[in-house]
């Protein structure tokens, strides 16, 4: 049988080896576009962790001194100096007494999306209008940014930083003023962050919660009236409170109802006080049957007060 040599050594032809190369150029660029979004991806979300991280440290040490709050005394019934959604100014408990806030400085158009939360410090013993100006202020000892990727916004609502609760005996609208801040018991901190608002990642949610142990809330006075003789009572005041539990003095007027004036001295009794102590006997000079007010005031280690008024008929 004859063997037939193969002689054709004719290669791949310029149009296949062209076509190759595109197919190749394809699936390589295709390739490389899947790596870049993957880097890119990763690496924003490595920005993202940072950015987180570097905020939960600003809020662990924002809760640590929450819970070292100052303890209120004779001098300064309340040691929060200003309790809002986004500015919020205490005093600890350290030597120095620090003051510290924290606030929140919108940049780009003043968008909660695109926000600074500072953290000030200093040892004065008083705060100045610069400190209170607009975030950060100024006269600082320290000052520095817990983080610049604050987006306390979503759909043009803002979301609040810090929220406060007060005691369970107080309105559910409390602290509505200056006047209750001594009030507060608890503290929440809400943190959104978002190295890059707008793109393809979530923002981060950080949160924390402290009760303020050495806060100091106003106590409850309350009293009661129980006929001794003719035109005598003794008045009770043993149903008043404090939340705290700590020890109250007890003061009794009677005439005119007394004012903060007759408190402005913490360390002693007023002078106009018709008695003091637990129980008060009280002899009128008025007719039988006329009715008559009387005031208890009671008085907490903190300085602060509470008032009730009695209305007595003059027993026979």
């Amino acid at each position: 049988m004859r063997l037939l040599r193969r002689t054709d050594e004719r290669g791949f032809t310029l149009i296949e080896v062209m076509l190759v190369c595109s197919l190749f150029l394809v699936v390589l660029g295709a390739t490389l576009t899947a790596f870049t979004a993957f880097t890119t991806n990763h690496r924003r979300g490595q920005q993202q962790l940072d950015q987180a991280e570097a905020a939960r440290v600003g809020l662990d040490v924002a809760a640590r001194q929450l819970r070292n709050l100052a303890n209120p005394t004779v001098n300064a019934s309340t040691t929060v100096d200003r309790a809002l959604p986004y500015d919020f100014i205490f005093q600890t408990s350290d030597p120095a007494k620090t003051w510290v806030r924290y606030c929140t400085e919108t940049t780009g158009g003043g968008s909660l999306n695109a926000a600074r939360l500072w953290e000030t410090e200093s040892s004065s013993a008083t705060l100045n209008t610069g400190m209170r100006g607009s975030c950060p202020g100024t006269g600082w000892a320290t000052a520095h940014i817990v983080t610049s990727k604050v987006a306390n916004q979503a759909g043009g609502v803002d979301r609040p930083i810090f929220e406060y609760e007060c005691g369970p005996s107080q309105p559910a609208s409390c602290p509505a003023s200056a006047a209750e801040y001594s009030r507060i018991t608890n503290v929440g901190i809400q943190l959104f962050v978002d190295d890059k608002v707008g793109d393809s990642l979530r923002e981060m949610r950080l949160s924390t919660a402290v009760f303020l142990r050495n806060q100091n809330e106003p106590p409850t006075a309350a009293a009661t009236s129980a006929r001794k003789a003719t035109r005598q009572v003794v008045l009770n005041g043993a149903a008043s409170t404090d939340p705290e539990g700590r020890t109250l003095e007890f003061f009794w007027f009677t005439g005119t109802a007394p004012t903060a004036a007759d408190f402005a001295d913490c360390t002693a009794a007023p002078a106009n006080a018709a008695g003091t102590g637990v129980t008060y006997t009280h002899t009128f000079t008025e007719a039988v049957g006329a009715t008559v007010n009387l005031w208890l005031v009671v008085r907490d280690p903190g300085c602060l007060t509470n008032t009730y008024p009695i209305s007595v008929v003059v027993p026979s």
